[in-house]
C-alpha cells in the first residue's frame, strides 16, 4: 500500500466478486476479500459504466484494483450488501504511486 493510501484508507470493506448469471437467473459470486478504503454517503444522479442513470448511495475510494462493476460490497459495520455500479480511477504517478479508484453504489 502506498504512503498516501496508508494514511487515507483507514476503513475496510468486504467485496464479493461477480462471476456471472446462471441460465435460471441466479447470480454467482466468488470468494470474498477485504479492501482498505474510505467512503462517503452521497445521493446524486450518476451514470453507471454502461451509461444508465442511477442515484448513488456511497462513493468508496480505494487503491485496490480488484473491485469492479457488478461486484457486491459491504462497508465495515454495515449489514447491507450493495452493488458496485460504477468504477473510475485517476493517475497517482505524480506521487510515485499506483492509481486510486472510486467505486459508486
Amino acid at each position: 500500500m502506498s504512503s498516501t493510501a496508508n494514511w487515507s484508507y483507514t476503513n475496510t470493506a468486504t467485496v464479493k466478486p461477480f462471476l456471472g448469471m446462471s441460465e435460471w437467473g441466479g447470480t454467482s459470486y466468488g470468494p470474498e476479500y477485504t479492501i482498505a478504503c474510505t467512503w462517503t454517503a452521497v445521493s446524486q444522479q450518476q451514470r453507471d459504466d454502461n451509461g444508465a442513470e442511477f442515484v448513488s448511495r456511497f462513493e468508496i475510494f480505494t487503491e485496490d484494483a480488484r473491485p469492479k462493476m457488478l461486484d457486491m460490497i459491504q462497508l465495515e459495520g454495515d449489514a447491507e450488501w450493495q452493488e458496485i455500479r460504477s468504477r473510475t480511477w485517476w493517475d497517482m504517478s505524480f506521487f510515485g504511486e499506483t492509481p486510486d479508484y472510486k467505486l459508486v453504489t
